[in-house]
């Protein structure tokens, strides 16, 4: 069965038609770039067009923040108007399925990825814009951790301004630098979640072999089969009910 995955990032927007039985990627991933600036309106305008170009099928949106059904609550690396919008109807898809990013990235990695068959509590971290975070419990997926947003204990602010893959640029720290910013966020999110797992993903794992052997974590640490798209692999996961 083939669904349309959408992950909406801080910079962009990637979506692709999933096959939900593999996780294959069918074609190739549309990118639509955006930043901090550009108007929500702008934004779902463009999805609308990218959308028309693809075949009619379930769609899932994995968004960077809170959501509530089809509405976004929060929005904390995108304009403050996102808030309150209703994702489905203002892009004309009233069955779209709409979750956090970082959930269905750990909705992909433990359906089809590093995590599968394990039945105990899965951290899922996702490194980009912000630092996301999504978590299993036996197997199920248990919404709403934002554990990137927790406060940093020695630097103030919270963990993602100091350990995402923008605090990385925008303090251009070499990969060691980082590893010890990440191993920071690690003591604190373990200390919040007693995980068996931690599957870190997104786009910085492409330089996975370099930095992995620098992390410290008391949990075993594991590369996201998916890599940057599994956001948008577990967003078509959802999109078809298999969001367990």
């Amino acid at each position: 069965m083939q669904a349309i995955g959408i992950d909406v990032g801080g910079s962009g927007c990637r979506l692709a038609v999933v096959d939900t039985v593999t996780g294959e990627v069918e074609g190739d991933v549309l990118r639509l770039d955006h930043d901090l600036e550009t108007s929500t309106q702008d934004i779902l305008v463009a999805l609308h067009e990218a959308l028309d170009g693809l075949p009619s099928l379930p769609v899932g949106l994995g968004f960077p923040g809170r959501v509530n059904g089809s509405t976004v609550q929060t929005a904390p690396n995108l304009r403050s108007t996102w808030p309150g919008t209703d994702v489905a109807m203002s892009l004309g898809r009233p069955s779209l399925v709409l979750l956090n990013d970082a959930d269905a990235a750990a909705v992909a990695e433990q359906r089809l990825g590093a995590a599968v068959g394990e039945d105990g509590v899965v951290l899922m971290i996702t490194v980009g814009t912000g630092l996301g975070s999504g978590v299993h419990h036996a197997g199920r997926l248990v919404p709403g951790f934002e554990l990137g947003l927790l406060p940093h204990p020695t630097r103030g602010g919270v963990l993602e301004t100091h350990a995402s893959g923008r605090a990385r640029v925008v303090e251009t720290l070499d990969l060691p630098s980082w590893s010890g910013r990440f191993n920071e966020a690690l003591s604190v999110m373990e200390q919040a979640i007693d995980a068996n797992l931690i599957v870190v993903g997104g786009g910085l794992t492409e330089h996975w072999d370099v930095f992995s052997p620098l992390l410290n974590a008391s949990a075993p640490l594991r590369k996201a089969r998916f890599g940057a798209n599994a956001g948008l692999i577990g967003a078509a996961l959802a999109a078809v009910g298999l969001n367990a």
